[in-house]
């Protein structure tokens, strides 16, 4: 009897640190499933795929994720420019409502960028079907916070945004999607004196080179990737203003 219960004992030593030891190797080898955003464009049947890189640009994914599965992007406008597709710098800038439940000040914000002149490892480069988050930055490193609700899809490598923008992600799939879109663009000049026509108010809607995005939303496997660090957009101005013309913004 006591020899059948010293067994038994054995045999569930040898099971627990056999199950230990499965846990460990599954906590070193297992890899948490990027979050993947899934953009609908009107007029396209299937959508564009991006993996984001939460890793490379947190700021940047955590924003995205909450502006797109808040439903910012709906119906948001997409300009097609010579090698990339931009959101409409002319549509609504997001403020603290768009990312947090009851802000206790709502106000429009500048995010961190996830660069290494921000002291972040971010090594992406802006090569083709690369989303990145531009800034307002014009060489001036007050301003590399500046990003907020605008992104960019890279329909060729962009050498010049390295170490300037935050990507944050690169598509997986629809690559299709993005080169027919790419190669749908049209040079807006005029024919008669080859002269750049202004896209005005009357004619925005018609503008040949503007697509619209149906629907942005973001599958994160269960993951919160929480809210970006902010900066108050209007302060960061401002500031800015203040300390190279003497004025406010």
């Amino acid at each position: 009897m006591k020899k059948n219960i010293l067994i038994i004992s054995i045999v569930a030593v040898l099971v627990a640190i056999v199950l230990v030891g499965i846990s460990i190797i599954k906590s070193k080898t297992y890899k948490v499933q990027n979050p993947i955003a899934t953009i609908q464009i009107e007029g396209y049947d299937n959508p564009i795929k991006i993996e984001l890189d939460p890793e490379s640009a947190p700021n940047a994914v955590s924003n995205f994720i909450k502006l797109a599965n808040n439903g910012f992007y709906t119906n948001y406008k997409l300009n097609i420019e010579e090698n990339q597709l931009v959101a409409d710098s002319s549509m609504q800038k997001a403020t603290l409502s768009n990312i947090k439940e009851y802000p206790e000040k709502d106000y429009e914000y500048g995010i961190k960028a996830d660069i290494l002149l921000n002291g972040v490892k971010n090594y992406i480069k802006h090569e083709k079907g690369v989303i990145t988050m531009p800034n307002e930055s014009r060489g001036y490193k007050e301003l590399l916070n500046t990003a907020n609700s605008k992104f960019a899809i890279l329909t060729a490598d962009i050498d010049s945004y390295n170490e300037l923008y935050a990507p944050f992600g690169k598509v997986v799939e629809g690559m299709d999607v993005l080169d027919a879109i790419a190669n749908s663009r049209i040079e807006d000049t005029d024919e008669t004196d080859n002269e750049v026509k202004a896209v005005t108010e009357e004619n925005e809607e018609d503008n040949k080179n503007t697509i619209i995005i149906k629907s942005i939303t973001v599958d994160t496997f269960g993951v919160d990737y929480g809210t970006p660090e902010v900066v108050n957009y209007d302060d960061l101005m401002n500031q800015f203003y203040s300390r190279m013309y003497g004025g406010s913004y």
